[in-house]
């Protein structure tokens, strides 16, 4: 095909079509030539006259994967052009090819006859990106969701024997034993860690579903709170790190387990965001009374959230500088407040971070 009888060229009006004619540069190109690579500027549309051109991506491997590819009567790189963003695929040529280089300036000059034209593009173009974008990040994460939630059923099936195994061993140690109260109670947290175990994976699993319904029973702070510091000993022998619960005799209607898991979520992270400094760290939590509903306090005087995650820090999979997380910590916390129909916000900067938790007292 001759570049006068590209498609694109003869939608160029006659009066201007000859000049830019004399601007653009025909390229012959071999398989494998790079025409431009992924991010750098948008400075060029090119016309296929001839042969294939093929798309790809970098993915984090290193490999580059086809994305899609043209042929002779097309023309690519526009859209870089239009909305001034880098390139978002590679470009090269996938057979032998001859291609035409219309300059950006040249391409200025044409979209110059269609101004209001130029603008609906942009702003089309613009929406379909982030459209697409937003669509693309969706699927990722139900998908990503959809393999934990099988690894962790498959886990907790293949585990859920040796855990009653280990309970009923810890039961018969305890009735063999039951005028020694440290044995007794070394049993008893046995049990009780199997137990939140077994629950933490069915949260998990649950989220990965999207399930929101939970078991409401009557929970008093003190029980929660005492209920926590048995599990987490740890915490309360940490010399770097002071936590104090302060239940003040309010209770409610919820999900005492659930409940646990979102305690033991914030104040993990608190701990280990204060690890990472060298100062002495203290953690306060406290319930208050507020009539119709309870507040939930827990404030640490750490480092903060980072800015880079603070507007998604409860989206699943969203984590910064830890080595074994996950990012579905904070977004089940989150799907726990949300089945209890309350809200969770937190406030943080240098000095700290205080999450405020809201929930009804009766459903």
């Amino acid at each position: 095909m001759k570049l006068s009888e590209h498609p694109f060229i003869q939608s160029i009006s006659e009066k201007h079509r000859d000049a830019i004619l004399d601007e653009v540069e025909v390229l012959s190109l071999k398989p494998g030539d790079t025409i431009f690579i992924e991010n750098s500027p948008p400075d060029d549309l090119f016309v296929i006259l001839k042969g294939f051109v093929g798309f790809s991506k970098e993915k984090p491997d290193g490999s580059t994967q086809l994305v899609s590819s043209s042929g002779e009567g097309t023309f690519f790189g526009e859209v870089g052009i239009l909305t001034g963003e880098p390139r978002s695929l590679n470009a090269s040529a996938h057979t032998n090819c001859d291609i035409g280089r219309i300059p950006e300036g040249t391409l200025a000059k044409i979209l110059d006859e269609a101004e209001p034209v130029k603008k609906v593009l942009e702003s089309v173009i613009s929406h379909l990106k982030k459209t697409t974008a937003q669509y693309i990040d969706e699927v990722t994460r139900q998908e990503k969701l959809s393999l934990v939630g099988t690894m962790v059923s498959s886990i907790l099936h293949d585990f859920r024997n040796p855990f009653s195994v280990i309970s009923l061993g810890a039961h018969i140690v305890s009735q063999r034993h039951k005028d020694d109260p440290k044995t007794t109670k070394i049993c008893s947290s046995i049990e009780s860690q199997i137990r939140r175990m077994v629950d933490m994976a069915n949260d998990l699993t649950a989220f990965t579903r999207g399930e929101g319904e939970i078991e409401m029973t009557n929970v008093t702070m003190r029980q929660l709170f005492d209920h926590f510091q048995e599990l987490n000993q740890p915490f309360f022998q940490d010399k770097t790190v002071s936590v104090e619960m302060h239940p003040n005799n309010v209770d409610i209607q919820a999900n005492l387990s659930k409940l646990l898991r979102v305690l033991q979520n914030l104040i993990a992270n608190a701990i280990e965001a204060i690890h990472q400094t060298d100062k002495r760290g203290t953690i306060k939590v406290s319930a208050l009374d507020k009539g119709t509903s309870i507040q939930l306090c827990i404030a640490d005087n750490g480092p903060g959230i980072p800015e880079e995650i603070q507007s998604r820090f409860f989206e699943p999979f969203i984590t910064f500088g830890k080595s074994g997380g996950t990012g579905l910590g904070s977004a089940i916390v989150r799907s726990i407040i949300d089945a209890h129909h309350g809200t969770i916000i937190f406030s943080t900067g240098p000095s700290g971070t205080t999450f405020t938790i809201q929930i009804p007292k009766h459903r």
